[in-house]
């Protein structure tokens, strides 16, 4: 075998190894399976609960680890409410809410950018007391952080409301689907 032949053929199999050696991600985009038939707050809660702590990934949309439009992407749908993916889309659906009626279950978002621009880059679950669940990928991690936090107070631009008003079940605010099970 001459050089030439024998140093294409090292080269290549030199770029197959480190292929296969690659980290891989999957970015499908897999829905949740449906635990609770009808969206409410108590569903919510439970679901919540269950991703606190868990690691911070991006890309991911649980059970094991989640991004913040993942975390709730995950948490909607497991309620059988399909909500668009990622968070600048979450932001765009829903209904409108103002900041000072927020309830449980609202969506917030934010500017977490090095430059604030008011591009939506962020997006926890309003669980009360002026308090969200995300997914941070500074803390690496599922958690609940405070609206007045320096970190966010100033870069707060919006809330939406997925969930139907809970005394009312069958009102669907424009912006979601249910999903089908699949």
């Amino acid at each position: 075998m001459n050089r030439p032949v024998r140093g294409a053929m090292m080269l290549l199999f030199l770029v197959l190894m480190v292929a296969g050696c690659a980290t891989k991600y999957d970015y499908t985009i897999h829905k949740p399976k449906v635990v609770y038939q009808e969206p409410s707050q108590q569903a919510l809660s439970k679901s919540l609960r269950k991703t606190l702590g868990k690691k911070y990934v991006w890309a991911e949309e649980g059970p094991k680890a989640f991004d913040c439009s993942g975390l709730t992407y995950y948490s909607f749908g497991r309620m059988n409410l399909e909500i668009p993916r990622v968070s600048r889309d979450q932001a765009k659906e829903g209904v409108e809410v103002p900041l000072d009626a927020l309830q449980y279950g609202d969506l917030v978002f934010f500017d977490t950018g090095e430059h604030f621009t008011g591009t939506v880059t962020h997006v926890g679950v309003y669980i009360g007391d002026e308090k969200f669940q995300h997914a941070s990928s500074r803390n690496g991690r599922v958690m609940i952080s405070s609206l007045n936090d320096s970190d966010y107070a100033t870069r707060l631009l919006m809330a939406r409301r997925y969930l139907p008003d809970e005394a009312d079940p069958v009102q669907t605010p424009t912006g979601w689907a249910r999903n089908n099970g699949s």
